[in-house]
């Protein structure tokens, strides 16, 4: 079935899927070793509640939920060759610590049994190494749409990736959070629109769930 309006094929709740990038401890509890700098962000934005909502409501319209989990830090790995600044901070916090409730998903955004967690990416591409295209090529999903953590890093590297590898992306706006309102906001109000097919609050992506056919 083709959308007169644009040309492309209209998603059916079995093409679609929703990504949930990186719902760690660290990231989203409030016992996180991020949380004293991302609370204020997730709180302001609704965070942990739309990504949870999004969640729900795909479940609901029979929308597979996909997860990607960041790499997780364990004692004794051979160091990276040419660290980034985000992975030295990662390393010298031991953010994600394989060993510590850090690393877990937080419990109100964990997978639900039989749904698909990727491997762990190794930077910020949730694409990158983790299974994830190959497992949505398999289901044949094209419509991809983003909730999670960090908005400027993870999330702008997956929805690129996403868009790269040839799949219409959402990004769900005030399901993701980041560092500070400053980071937040400049991927929201200007990296993001520029490269995902589409913008949505967890509200109008729940209404185009509605819609969805079987």
């Amino acid at each position: 079935m083709e959308d007169a309006r644009k040309g492309q094929p209209v998603p059916t709740a079995s093409t679609r899927a929703l990504l949930v990038v990186d719902p760690y401890n660290d990231f989203l509890s409030r016992a996180g070793k991020g949380w004293p700098l991302i609370g204020s962000v997730a709180r302001r934005v609704g965070t942990i509640e739309n990504i949870q909502r999004a969640i729900v409501a795909s479940r609901a319209a029979g929308v597979p939920v996909v997860y990607a989990p960041h790499h997780q830090y364990t004692k004794g790995e051979a160091a990276v060759r040419f660290p980034n600044p985000s992975q030295l901070m990662a390393t010298r916090a031991r953010f994600f610590a394989r060993s510590g409730r850090g690393s877990r998903f937080l419990p109100r955004l964990a997978p639900a049994p039989g749904e698909f967690v990727a491997g762990e990416h190794p930077v910020s591409s949730g694409f990158t190494d983790s299974g994830l295209h190959e497992h949505l090529q398999e289901k044949r999903v094209t419509h991809l749409s983003v909730t999670g953590m960090l908005t400027n890093t993870c999330i702008e590297s997956t929805v690129r990736a996403g868009v790269d590898l040839g799949y219409h992306i959402t990004v769900v706006s005030d399901a993701l959070a980041a560092w500070t309102h400053e980071d937040h906001d400049a991927s929201i109000e200007g990296s993001l629109p520029m490269v995902a097919h589409e913008m949505h609050t967890t509200d109008s992506y729940i209404a185009t769930l509605r819609g969805a056919r079987p």
